[in-house]
């Protein structure tokens, strides 16, 4: 405060004049401030008229003290009140009304029934020259625009710009935000409460499925201190922008191995790769998803367990459980169980269920989400070779072959085959047909995972015909065994004479859940085995 002008008589008269007192304080305007005592029975001015002023001034007079250091005094007091009162609450505000948030970075964890965590990042800019603090002294409003699709007895709000806003939560722990040079860094961690489930799920729900979304601040306790001077009745509301999720449209299965089977369902563990194109980390604990093949039948669900999304790429670890409950959903699972073990990409679609999570602000979210990708097959053939073994006695009575396969496991799982039946060609013709029944025999054959096994004799009904027969003399001799020249022996001992096709349908346990497997391999060597 600097005094630029007083004006009184000598020996200090009963009677002061005006003291006028300029204060000075960059970046603010001059201000001139006029105090006038009348000390001897004359009326104070209508600005000072107080009962406590008027109290004090009687006290004043009869003090023999230089009165014009109480004066003075009297003078600073009134321009302190004036200023923390009036002036100094209209320029903080006018500062923070024109400083601009930028929330860079966010992040949503520990979602419980009516509370998460939420995480910030960002900036402050145009804050003014000065530094100051502004502290948080209640909690800041999570704030929607109003659609007016929430309904009635919802807590509303209609803020200076004019806008009706939805308080969907409430956010404590807010940490005190001190600015220089203009400009404060921001990184922040508090506890939300919902306060309208409603209205909070349907803000998630459109973070999930939108380019970019809106979220307005709302404190209306705010502490700003400039210069050790606490100054109050400040507020602040800013409007943050935010890319969204965009549904997660970008989810690529990388790999699906069979480790397991119960009697509900078959087990698949799941390497995904999800992009989350948001400037928001989700933590939202376990989901399930629906599985889809044919985009209409449901065949099983996914489970991401404690899924975590950063934004980027993300790669994750996912169970799928193989479970179709309806005939329609049966007969779709079948195909999509032969595309998977005939090294055939199947195209599968995931989706949201009113049952995903069990947080209810969630779940409108994620039940909107439904993503189209592939299902990587299993490249690893199932039956390696088929040998026929020499039996007179079979040919002569019953035109059948006896015929042993080696066949291979290639899940993580046990399978154990109860009974195939199928039809093998050779160059487009039908050259037999095997139907065996294994389970009545108790002749089952148990596949360790990754493993190969040789099953006992089969009977294979053989089809003598003239193209038949011409199709395997015609692969032989392609095979070079009907030229004359010596005859070259395969890897276990066996002739190698042709190669056929097999179509089967197979009757299998994986683990423990029945199931049937339409399945057809190309190019089965033939060989002839003892």
């Amino acid at each position: 405060m600097t005094i630029s002008h007083l004006s009184f008589p000598a020996q200090f008269p009963a009677v002061l004049p005006p003291v006028v007192v300029v204060v000075s304080s960059s970046p603010l305007r001059s201000t001139v401030i006029s105090a006038s005592f009348a000390m001897q029975g004359r009326s104070t001015p209508a600005m000072c008229s107080h009962p406590l002023l008027d109290r004090l001034l009687t006290h004043l007079r009869s003090l023999s003290v230089p009165r014009l250091l109480l004066t003075i005094l009297f003078s600073h007091l009134l321009i302190t009140r004036l200023l923390l009162r009036r002036l100094l609450p209209f320029i903080a505000q006018r500062l923070i009304n024109r400083s601009v948030l930028t929330i860079t970075n966010a992040t949503i964890t520990d979602p419980q029934k009516d509370r998460l965590v939420m995480c910030m990042k960002g900036h402050v800019e145009n804050a003014g020259p000065l530094p100051a603090k502004i502290e948080f002294l209640g909690p800041v409003k999570l704030c929607v625009e109003d659609d007016r699709s929430f309904g009635a007895g919802k807590r509303r709000v209609v803020v200076e710009d004019g806008r009706r806003l939805v308080i969907i939560g409430e956010a404590d722990g807010m940490p005190p935000i001190t600015t220089s040079s203009g400009s404060a860094d921001i990184d922040a961690r508090v506890s939300v409460r919902i306060l309208d489930t409603q209205a909070f799920a349907a803000f998630a729900k459109t973070m999930m499925e939108s380019t970019k979304f809106s979220l307005t601040l709302l404190a209306t306790n705010l502490k700003v201190v400039a210069f050790n001077l606490p100054i109050y009745s400040t507020k602040l509301l800013k409007t943050v922008t935010l890319k969204g999720l965009q549904n997660l449209n970008q989810i690529q299965i990388l790999k699906a191995v069979t480790t397991g089977g119960t009697s509900t369902h078959i087990t698949l563990t799941t390497t995904c790769e999800i992009y989350n194109p948001s400037d928001i980390t989700l933590s939202v604990g376990t989901v399930t998803l629906a599985l889809y093949h044919e985009d209409i039948y449901q065949v099983g669900t996914v489970e991401m367990n404690n899924l975590t999304l950063q934004p980027g790429t993300n790669r994750i670890t996912a169970t799928a459980a193989y479970s179709p409950q309806t005939t329609p959903a049966t007969q779709s699972g079948r195909k999509l169980l032969a595309s998977y073990v005939t090294n055939t990409p199947a195209t599968v679609t995931i989706r949201g269920t009113p049952t995903s999570t069990p947080i209810s602000y969630l779940r409108p979210a994620l039940q909107s989400l439904s993503v189209t990708t592939i299902l990587p097959p299993e490249s690893r053939k199932m039956i390696q070779k088929t040998q026929l073994v020499i039996d007179p006695f079979r040919l002569t009575t019953r035109l059948q072959s006896a015929t042993k396969l080696v066949l291979f496991n290639p899940m993580l799982a046990p399978v154990t085959i109860l009974w195939m039946k199928g039809t093998v060609t050779c160059r487009g013709e039908v050259v037999g047909n095997l139907d065996e029944d294994l389970q009545s025999r108790n002749e089952m054959v148990v596949l360790a995972p990754e493993t190969s096994v040789q099953t006992g004799i089969m009977g294979m009904r053989l089809r003598i015909a003239p193209g038949a027969l011409g199709a395997i003399l015609t692969a032989a001799v392609a095979e070079g065994r009907g030229d004359g020249r010596k005859e070259t022996a395969d890897q276990d001992g066996g002739i190698k004479l042709f190669e056929v096709d097999v179509e089967s349908t197979i009757g299998c346990r994986v683990g423990q859940y029945e199931v049937v497997i339409d399945y057809r391999q190309e190019g089965v060597p033939v060989g002839l085995g003892g």
